[in-house]
């Protein structure tokens, strides 16, 4: 039986019985990730999605050639995607399990990790908090690698504590180099997880001279084997130029959308993390992980910042994803603290603040749970399998199927073509230039409507279009003077499916 109330603090060496914790982290970790499954295949793709999905479907030579020139960063996870999709399948429920899997490594590395940081009672309600935390709520339920990159995190900040606290020898070291590079070839910053690692051996007392040695030693190997990929990383730095344009270094980009998404779950859990740093920094009693989960929290964020300000566009809210291990267990001390509050205010003040923060936490948390799992949750409105089932069950075989071209290229209404094939089964495909497993590229290239629409002779031709923008207007108007009359138009919820029809057909 594992008891919630016992602080762990142990020095190198002294490494605490494994198991009890283990078995928590285990079961706690399963538990979240059948939570966190829960609806996944609802939500239609979106545009990172279906980078990951099309480039995961690719040969592994098509695959090598796109990564020679764009997302190498992603290279990693698209290989175990493939890998993944060869298994199961290419259907949202197939996919997005993986990464229901990652959040489920999460909350059980949470608890593992948190017990060792932290006490029992921190490290199990961290883990059982990890799928209302809303940014992983998201990630749960996304077809991209920051759901194992978190994962990651705190696995290989594991790893660290156990070398040290067993006091491992040179091939454990190597082991812990050889993991970093790794991760960071999952998700490129995670090489600054090593900065994390760096203020607990700061922390530790009387940590042997050669175990910082061989720390040392082995961050020179991690830069050795991660060396490809930040090369890599460099050269495409301009596939993220678009970040300057998306309003991402903001107040909100900084303390909402990383891990909150939203303003109300961010009022919430901002003021529990807020209390939560400050319980744990107190004093000299402070928790071995007081000072790791600080700096894990915020040096990335400030490290990306940096980065935007002073050399390139890098900041994306949904980079600090490799911070939810220390959201959640600093949101876990910060919910100790309040009820530890409570229940010295009066006799059942601590049993009063549980059932109050319970019930803040149904009123705010999991409806943003519930909200992720709907059919247009993604991107603000991704549509894609609602609108080829429009196609699917009104057109036939031989009509034309056409796709406005304006729009950015994670909303690009091809990509419904691509993500849901067989609703277009049988339909002609005029606009094709190259596809994209031909290229080394992301995307397929693609003709133009105005282009096309002079040579189309009689029958019916289905466009989608994103709404209004891009060439919607200039579409509909080429098909018009090309003598196609317009007989139908649905709007989906982002996508609208035009009908148009020439001759008696």
């Amino acid at each position: 039986m594992v008891t919630l109330d016992r602080p762990v603090i142990v020095g190198p060496g002294t490494a605490p019985a494994p198991r009890p914790v283990m078995r928590a982290g285990l079961w706690i970790g399963l538990a979240v990730a059948l939570v966190s499954y829960a609806g996944a295949g609802i939500p239609s793709y979106w545009g990172d999605e279906a980078a990951s999905v099309l480039s995961a479907q690719r040969s592994w030579q098509s695959l090598a050639a796109e990564l020679t020139t764009v997302d190498a960063v992603h290279g990693l996870y698209y290989a175990l995607l493939h890998v993944w999709i060869d298994l199961f399948g290419t259907s949202e429920w197939s996919t997005r399990a993986l990464s229901s899997i990652g959040i489920g490594f999460l909350a059980g590395g949470v608890v593992v990790l948190g017990r060792r940081w932290f006490d029992n009672r921190t490290a199990v309600l961290a883990g059982l908090l990890v799928p209302l935390i809303p940014r992983a709520g998201v990630l749960a339920v996304e077809a991209r690698g920051y759901a194992l990159a978190a994962a990651a995190a705190v696995w290989v900040t594991i790893l660290l504590v156990r070398i040290v606290d067993r006091r491992s020898g040179r091939a454990a070291w190597l082991l812990y180099g050889a993991a970093v590079a790794v991760s960071g070839t999952l998700f490129l910053y995670l090489l600054l997880m090593p900065l994390v690692h760096a203020s607990w051996l700061l922390a530790q007392r009387a940590l042997p001279r050669e175990a910082v040695r061989r720390w040392v030693g082995s961050l020179a190997v991690a830069a050795v084997l991660a060396a490809p990929i930040v090369i890599s990383a460099a050269l495409q730095r301009g596939q993220v130029a678009f970040l300057a344009h998306r309003g991402y270094m903001s107040p909100r980009g900084w303390f909402v959308t990383p891990w909150f998404v939203h303003l109300g779950p961010a009022v919430l859990l901002l003021a529990i993390l807020l209390i939560g740093i400050l319980t744990v920094l107190r004093g000299r009693g402070a928790a071995p992980g007081a000072l790791p989960s600080a700096v894990w929290l915020l040096t990335p964020a400030a490290v990306l910042v940096v980065l935007d300000i002073f050399v390139s566009p890098t900041y994306n809210p949904r980079y600090l994803s490799i911070s939810l291990g220390a959201v959640a267990l600093l949101v876990s001390s910060g919910v100790w603290a309040v009820i530890d509050l409570g229940r010295r205010l009066t006799a059942r003040g601590g049993v009063l603040t549980s059932v109050a923060l319970i019930a803040i936490a149904a009123v705010v948390l999991v409806p943003e749970f519930v909200h992720q799992r709907t059919s247009f949750a993604k991107d603000g409105g991704a549509d894609g399998r609602a609108a080829a089932m429009v196609v699917a069950s009104r057109s036939e075989p031989g009509d034309t199927i056409l796709f406005g071209t304006g729009t950015r290229p994670s909303r690009a209404p091809r990509l419904i073509y691509r993500l849901y094939p067989e609703a277009f089964e049988g339909l002609e495909d005029p606009q094709l230039i190259t596809p994209a497993d031909e290229t080394s590229g992301l995307w397929d290239r693609m003709g133009v409507v105005a282009d096309l629409a002079p040579g189309l002779g009689d029958g019916t031709v289905w466009l989608l279009e994103t709404g209004l923008t891009g060439s919607a207007q200039d579409d509909v108007a080429a098909l018009q003077r090309a003598g196609f009359t317009q007989v139908s138009r649905t709007d989906v919820h982002r996508t609208i499916v035009y009908e148009f029809r020439k001759g008696s057909s």
